[in-house]
Formats: C-alpha cells, structure tokens, sequence
C-alpha cells in the first residue's frame, strides 16, 4: 500500500503529509519539520490518515501484528509451564502401564506407537475415556497380546515404548498415549516372551475388563531387560539398548544387564 503524500494528523504534532514509509518506519512532514515514527504501532494512538479506506488497512495490519505477539506469548508460557512441570515432577509407584492389544489390531499399534487407554466402565465417568493419571515423563508403556482366545497364561509381550518427553497422563482427556519417537522396541514374531512369567510376584494370570493396567518400575525393568537381551545381534540391538539405558536413567534405576554403554544413572534432577 503506498501512503506517500497522503495526509495524516498526529495527536500532538497536528496535521502533516507522509514523505517516507519502509517496513518499520513512516516518515511524516509537519509545519515544525519531518519526524519518524514506528510503523505501523505508531497508528494504534498517535497517528490516524484522512483516508480512511487506508486507516482501515493499517487498523487491520496492527490487529495481526498484535495477535501474532500474544500467539508467541502464549507459546512461550506453556513452554515455560511444561519445562517447569518436567522439573518438578517426581518418580511414584506403578508409573509404567501395560496395555491388552487386541490381535487385529497389533500391526497398526505397532506401527504408530499409539494406544488407547480405553473407558471406564461404571461410575460417573462411564463411557467416558480412560485417563492415566500415573503416567508421566519417565513411563513405560508394554504391549501385550491373547492370539487366538488362548488361555491368559499365554499373553504374550509384543513391544514397548517410553511416552513423550512432555507426556503427563493426568492432562490428556482424550484417551489416546503417544509414544515417544525414539524410545520403542518390537518383539519378533518368532521370539515368544510370556508376560505372566516374566511379570513374577507370584501373580494369578487375570487380566480382567480394562485395557491396560499399572505396574512397578521394578517389574518393568525386568521385562525391558529380558527384551534387550533377547534383541542383541539383531537390527534393533542399538535402539533397544538406547531405550533401556533411557528408561534406566529417567527411573534411577540400575541396570539389570551388564553393558559397557551403561553409565550410572541419574535422576531427572541432577
């Protein structure tokens, strides 16, 4: 838009003519001589065209201008919020998850690292989703499956992945956990590793109506240890190990398995 010679009042300076306009100044010649102004913030109390056409314009140029800013203000908070919360978030029992995925439904899940937490089934929040409140940046999630309506001292572990850096079950309200790009493991078809077995504590094989159910950081350090082991010498060996030693560290927890790259862990905090 070319303002150029167009007249303009100041609230102070009175009537005058624009002689210059750039990207972030406009240049106005009053009786008193020529002054520079900021452009287009100037507009938004000193500064006001006779066309209005045009004072319409830069109305408009100022209202995005001023969104844009509160958009990046509002960025930047919640970014401030989520490290803050990444800070204070502390290591509880049973933060680690084991989802039942149905076996129709095995190759998606494992493609997309993304499982649903179910609904509840009775209470105020029936019917609504599931949230997982335990859930936080250090949890593991495990992937379990029943082919073929075999007995539950059959469930199988099919894979695993750590949720997201910023992931805190507690404020997602839609029922769906997004794996972390990076951190996942996958079973082989061919390896069988049975859950019940490796979960210990003397536990009855019973899964019952929800689709995932809480475990210990101790359980799931087992169970992420016997399937690192069991994916060395293959494609997945350095990813797997990457993972476990991630897990490892973000929990405190020691590793279970003797490997060179492993260094002592340390809490989030340190």
């Amino acid at each position: 838009m070319n303002i150029n010679g167009q007249a303009i009042k100041h609230k102070t300076f009175g009537c005058g003519v624009v002689t210059a306009l750039t990207a972030n100044t406009i240049t106005v010649c009053f009786s008193e001589g020529e002054k520079k102004f900021i452009y287009p913030d100037a507009f938004s109390e000193y500064l006001v065209l006779r066309d209005k056409s045009m004072q319409q314009h830069i109305t408009a140029q100022i209202a995005k201008k001023e969104a844009e800013i509160n958009r990046q203000r509002q960025a930047e908070q919640a970014e401030q919020e989520r490290r803050q919360k990444l800070l204070n978030f502390s290591i509880t029992a049973n933060s680690h998850a084991v989802f039942d995925i149905i076996p129709e439904h095995v190759e998606q899940v494992c493609k997309t690292y993304a499982v649903s937490t179910g609904r509840y089934l009775s209470g105020h929040s029936k019917g609504q989703p599931r949230i997982a409140v335990r859930l936080k940046p250090n949890s593991a999630c495990l992937l379990t499956e029943r082919p073929g309506r075999q007995p539950e001292q059959e469930r199988r572990i099919i894979g695993a992945f750590m949720v997201r850096e910023d992931f805190f079950g507690k404020d997602v309200h839609g029922g769906l956990i997004e794996g972390h790009p990076k951190y996942q493991m996958r079973v082989p078809s061919e390896n069988i590793l049975l859950f019940w077995e490796l979960f210990g504590q003397n536990a009855t094989p019973r899964w019952g109506n929800t689709v995932f159910k809480y475990c210990s950081g101790t359980v799931m350090n087992h169970i992420l240890s016997e399937m690192t082991q069991l994916l060395e010498n293959t494609e997945q060996q350095e990813s797997a190990l990457t993972f476990y030693k991630y897990f490892c560290k973000i929990n405190c927890l020691r590793p279970l398995m003797q490997i060179n790259m492993f260094a002592s862990p340390r809490c989030p905090s340190d």
